[in-house]
């Protein structure tokens, strides 16, 4: 019977865990590097003796008073070896990073295992190291020293003299020598009880760290993370050891995650993510806890799964799904061998273990299980480590902190546990540098345990540990178990003298141990297997594993979690449990097809489908997780439970939603589902929610790509050099091809930005090695396209004739475009494209295996809704000037109506009434085609035809919007890039053609001078601009009225409308700009500084060569004379101002005003010395290089990323 144990919760404030973590890292590393320093070895080589130096001490820094002398000297010569060894691998930089990476982490490691150790009175002196719990400014270990000599290892005279000498005066420098000396005499005393933690072999990393109480890293730790959070008895648990680790790590693996290729040493931080306290719970509760559960029942225990789990207090338990009576009775069987199962024969397993949290987890379960079996705490906790846990990891760091845990768990239980020599089976992968040589030499020492047909395998398993940094516990034992176990005895036990053979290859049989502890345990196959495994897909991966995995697992290559599905798998018993948590791709992808199919056959799956935010580290929606628990054994028909908590917004919710499900079977969301469902859908997705109405939809006789072709277009491998939004070019250059490139969420019509340079067809391209020109018979036809990626719905959109797509736009091609588009953007389509892909891909394999019912080919109440969708669309598409085809703002449609005497005002509201007719018939006619398709395929239960407003893809009227719209416009017109004369685009290159404009005439110059006042009193000042241009389009009369709407509009500070439009003109067009030309803007801003100086655009297409001297002569430099009046007037001003309140404002007009001339004059020998070069510009190249180009060497533009 079971025993109600309820586990501890974790309750610490990760905040301060975490900024502690991060902050340690960064000064254990300045502080080693700067001890290095000190001992003369930097990051650029090692450094000579200075002449200082004499035959005792060594120096190697000016003013250094301390130097290298004693022992110190030896371990300097020992850090030097390693890192030449080292470096003669790699190179010296890669040796430098990696030893102070090395020895930050292992004093790392160290102060926050002592820091464990002795809040929970665990160190065998039981005195404290890093505080104290007697109320000193000191820890106690400075007052108790001689008390405890022999916890230490004893002093000599000399360190005995030195303590007292602190102990007597307790003089600030003699209590710092007598803390270090005591800190790493603990350090190396704790190898006799942790010695895999508290390691001998690290002692050269003696000189590279000193230990202070007063500061820096340990202070920080005792005063910054509070003392419960490491107390056991208190809300602290062991795992508080996982969270600090994955917190140290997290700048390494954001760093690593930027890289397009990892390394091997990146693969640790990128790899390891602390599981959810809640998902672990889940995981091992569902494989241990039901493994047991199926023991007792075997026994003859009549209570329910759920009475079972209760009892133990497993809150996190899902009782299985009622089977039919033929399932039942192959489970019956299945478990007909259990009832004899003893404790200690039931294995688990985490082969990807990081800091132990999961194994942490299966030892309180496993606590729980023997004390309902009878077995006292002490001989439960010595049974669980001697017998049943099992782990590997590819990080020494991590294993180091497992193996840490672990202990620390039995010395929960068993006071004499660090005297013992206890040994847990966990172990890190070793990386090895093995030669040829020592292989043979190897087979030849283990002649006597070795069949001689073995060897060959034997060296080849042994060899496979020169990447062991890299494949990890992917190694393929080749020995059997018998085999391995010999050997691992013999290398553990051989004589000093037999390693004499290894010497010139640094290898012996210490490290020959390790390896064959490692093949011992991937050796065997476990009861229970649970991890989270490594997340990498394929193009990360460095050479070598991606080319291991591609040869030994074919069926999951794509991700290295998928990878670890199968070897979860292999390493699982028959009729075991193996857990995991993963990304949820492999549910879904076409790339993991065949391991799903695999899976289905040979496993019988329960699972918590997470979704995003699974993790409460990781935001975003492109992380979707789900944690699984597979049976391995095969039972065609289990019907399988299955939990959707992907619309739960956050871990915490995803965990109450699970909590609920599991108290209430009937919660929405809770599905229990036939596995033989899955192969029913195209692709063997695991859609577990699916209705059996919607599973008919997939007996229709007709796929997408029956109809027409589905096909996924180029990559160029280089889209910077072919690529460019239409606007940066040259207009009248026909080898710039409109391109099909995907896009934000538009249904029906537009996200026509992109173009590609085609010249003569496309050669460049398809001499590029990197490019790969897909499906090119499609190209120039017209079809329905969406975007490869995206976080939300499929948006279908008719893409007309002329235009290339590449990846990211996949195309559909047939004779039948206007209903398929209309299907594409169905809810019904929505509904069997989320169950067939409900990652934020939707590739064109998965999309052409879409169930097609044609008789909507037939229904021309399709059609014609189609076509009016595709024309409303385009219409409002081409609205804005982000359309090629835009002809004129809208603002502009009625003008001639009304005389051009008209308000803007006026013409909002009409524009405004347009939208919104625009909008509502969009809506009525997606409803009604969402009613037709809905009866067309039967859904009528499942789905209703309304849409939300969210889901209309074509835009309201937005004043705020479409006034900056309108600014850009006049900007634009008085550029000469648009004409209120001509549609379209007036000149966007090419010969200007005057004759274009005659009711407004653009600027003669490539400028707009932009400034905070008037200082032109002329058209050269950009309100006197926008006078006219609001007197010619909306008339003289209404010019006041106009101005003062627009300026509320743009939501700007001023005492006048007209200041208010300045103030958007100067400080807030350009940002606007920027974001609607997505930073790569037809306008440029030549900006002196803070001040505002000078500012003033210029238009991309006019540019030439004398541009720059141009705006220098007779721009800047009748600003700069306007500027030296104004100074001189505002001195008159002042002068004779009485009042002092009137005089302050005019200090502060004068005083600015000079900044700016000071800034002006500064800017000004910028901008000669570019104009001087006459730099012309290639529009081919585009806006990112021309922009940087017209600079030169100085920075004259506003920046635009």
């Amino acid at each position: 019977m079971g025993v109600a144990v309820i586990l501890k919760g974790i309750a610490m404030d990760k905040k301060k865990i975490h900024d502690f973590a991060v902050k340690a890292r960064r000064e254990l590393i300045e502080s080693v590097e700067l001890k290095l320093t000190q001992v003369g070895i930097t990051r650029d080589g090692v450094k000579e003796k200075l002449p200082t130096s004499t035959a005792e001490i060594a120096f190697y820094v000016p003013n250094d008073t301390e130097g290298v002398s004693g022992r110190d000297t030896s371990r300097r010569v020992s850090l030097v070896q390693r890192l030449q060894t080292a470096a003669a691998k790699d190179d010296w930089h890669t040796a430098y990073d990696n030893l102070v990476e090395d020895a930050s982490y292992t004093w790392f490691n160290r102060i926050i295992a002592l820091r464990f150790m002795e809040v929970n009175h665990y160190l065998p002196s039981r005195v404290a190291v890093l505080s104290s719990e007697e109320g000193r400014a000191e820890p106690d270990i400075l007052a108790h020293a001689l008390e405890i000599e022999d916890d230490l290892g004893g002093f000599s005279d000399e360190q005995r003299d030195l303590i007292q000498h602190a102990q007597e005066t307790q003089e600030p420098a003699a209590m710092d020598n007598a803390y270090r000396l005591l800190f790493l005499k603990q350090a190396n005393a704790l190898n006799a009880n942790l010695p895999h933690l508290f390691e001998k072999t690290t002692d050269a990393f003696q000189l590279l760290f000193t230990p202070s109480y007063q500061n820096g890293v340990i202070k920080e730790l005792v005063t910054e993370v509070p003392r419960d959070d490491f107390d056991v008895e208190k809300e602290g648990q062991v795992e508080i050891i996982g969270w600090l680790y994955q917190y140290y790590n997290e700048e390494p693996k954001d760093v690593a995650f930027k890289k397009s290729k990892y390394a091997a040493s990146d693969i640790p931080a990128v790899t390891q993510l602390f599981t959810p306290d809640w998902i672990v719970k889940y995981l091992v509760e569902n494989s241990l806890g039901r493994y047991w559960i199926d023991v007792l029942h075997t026994r003859g225990d009549q209570r329910s799964e759920q009475d079972i789990a209760q009892s133990f207090g497993w809150r996190y338990f899902m009782p299985a799904a009622q089977q039919t009576e033929d399932v039942q009775q192959q489970l019956l069987a299945f478990n007909s061998h259990l009832s004899g199962k003893k404790l200690q024969q039931i294995t688990f397993l985490d082969p990807a273990m990081g800091s132990g949290h999961i194994l942490i987890y299966a030892f309180d379960v496993f606590m729980q299980l023997y004390q309902s079996e009878g077995y006292s705490a002490r001989e439960a906790a010595n049974s669980i480590v001697a017998n049943n846990l099992f782990g590997l990891d590819i990080d020494r760091r991590a294993y180091q902190l497992a193996y840490f845990a672990v202990m620390m768990k039995l010395r929960q239980y068993d006071r004499r546990a660090l005297n013992q020599s206890i040994d847990p089976q966990l172990s890190d992968i070793p990386q090895t540098n093995i030669l040829n040589d020592d292989l043979n030499e190897l087979t030849r020492a283990y002649a006597n345990q070795l069949p001689q047909q073995q060897a060959k395998s034997f060296q080849g398993t042994v060899k496979e540990f020169n990447r062991g940094d890299v494949l990890g516990s992917l190694i393929k034992p080749s020995l059997d178990q018998g085999i391995l176990s010999e050997l691992q005895t013999s290398a553990a036990t051989e004589p000093e003298s037999a390693q004499l053979s290894f010497a010139t290859t640094n290898f012996n049989f210490e490290e020959m141990s390790r390896i064959t502890r490692v093949l011992t345990i991937l050796a065997a196959q476990y009861t229970i297997v649970v991890t989270n495994p490594p997340y990498m897909g394929s193009g990360k991966m460095t050479p070598s594993l991606s080319k291991f995995v591609k040869r030994e697992y074919p069926d999951s290559k794509a991700d290295l979690f998928a990878v670890f599905m199968e070897l979860a798998q292999k390493l699982n018993v028959q009729n075991g449990y193996h857990a995991l948590i993963t990304q949820h791709q492999w549910m879904f992808l076409s790339s993991f097809e065949k391991l799903r199919v695999k899976l289905r056959k040979n496993v019988l799956i329960n699972m918590a489908h997470l979704g995003t935010r699974a993790f409460e580290e990781i935001g975003g929606e492109v992380v979707q997780s789900t944690a699984f628990v597979m049976r391995n054994a095969s039972i065609p028909s289990y019907v399988g439970t299955y939990e959707r908590l992907v619309n739960a917004p956050s871990q915490t919710a995803k965990e109450d939603a699970y909590l609920e499900m599991v108290k209430d079977p009937s919660c929405k969301g809770l599905y229990r589902t036939n596995q033989t469902n899955f192969e029913k859908i195209p692709g063997s997705p695991l859609c577990y929610w699916i209705s059996d109405r919607v599973l008919k939809v997939f007996s229709l006789p007709k796929k997408i790509n029956d109809i027409g072709f589905s096909k996924k277009g180029l990559d160029t491998g280089e889209n910077t050099k072919f690529y460019r939004l239409w606007f940066e070019v040259n207009n009248e250059a026909d080898y710039w091809i409109p391109l099909n490139k995907g896009g934000k969420f538009r249904k029906w019509y537009g996200n026509h930005e992109y173009v590609i340079n085609w010249s003569q067809n496309g050669s460049a391209i398809k001499r590029n090695g990197k490019a790969n020109i897909r499906n090119e018979k499609f190209y120039f036809k017209p079809s329905v396209s969406w975007s490869d990626v995206t976080s939300g719905k499929l948006s279908a959109r008719l893409t007309p004739s002329g235009f290339i797509f590449d990846a990211t736009g996949p195309s559909y091609f047939g004779a039948n475009l206007f209903s398929m588009l209309a299907y594409m953007n169905s809810k019904v389509f929505a509904s069997i494209a989320a169950l067939m892909m409900p990652t934020i891909h939707f590739t064109n394999g998965q999309v052409g295996l879409i169930p097609y019912n044609t008789q909507a080919d037939s229904n021309q109440r399709i059609v014609f809704l189609s076509k009016a969708n595709v024309l409303i669309s385009k219409t409002e598409w081409n609205n804005f000037e982000q359309s090629w085809k835009f002809d004129y703002h809208p603002y502009m449609f009625h003008i001639a109506e009304h005389n051009r005497n008209w308000t803007v005002e006026a013409a909002f509201n009409q524009w405004k009434q347009e939208a919104q007719d625009r909008f509502d018939q969009l809506k009525k006619n997606e409803e009604e085609l969402n009613k037709i398709f809905i009866d067309l395929y039967g859904l009528q239960d499942e789905l209703s035809p309304e849409e939300s407003d969210k889901e209309v893809s074509v835009r309201k009227a937005d004043l705020g919007r479409d006034i900056r719209a309108f600014m850009s416009y006049f900007i634009g017109v008085t550029f000469g890039r648009y004409s209120l004369d001509t549609p379209g685009l007036a000149f966007a290159g090419g010969d200007w053609d005057a004759s274009k404009y005659t009711s407004y005439q653009p600027n003669a110059d490539d400028v707009i001078v932009l400034t905070d006042s008037d200082y032109f009193g002329d058209d050269r000042d950009i309100m006197h601009r926008f006078r006219e241009f609001l007197t010619v389009t909306f008339g003289k009369e209404h010019l006041e009225e106009n101005l003062t709407f627009i300026a509320k509009a743009l939501g700007k500070a001023g005492d006048t409308a007209e200041d208010q439009i300045r103030s958007y003109l100067f400080n807030d067009f350009y940002k606007n700009h920027l974001t609607i030309y997505q930073k790569r803007p037809i306008y440029w801003q030549l900006d002196s500084g803070r001040q505002g100086g000078f500012k003033a655009l210029m238009y991309l297409h006019r540019y030439d060569g004398d541009t720059m001297a141009m705006i220098r002569t007779s721009y800047l430099h009748t600003l700069q004379a306007a500027y030296e009046k104004r100074v001189t007037t505002l001195d008159t001003f002042i002068a004779s101002e009485t009042n002092t309140r009137q005089k302050n404002q005019l200090i502060k007009q004068r005083d600015h005003t000079r900044k700016q001339l000071e800034e002006l004059v500064k800017y000004d020998a910028q901008l000669q010395h570019v104009a001087n070069m006459h730099i012309a510009i290639d529009l081919d190249d585009g806006v990112v290089v021309n922009h940087q180009k017209v600079q030169a060497d100085v920075k004259l533009l506003t920046p635009i990323k």
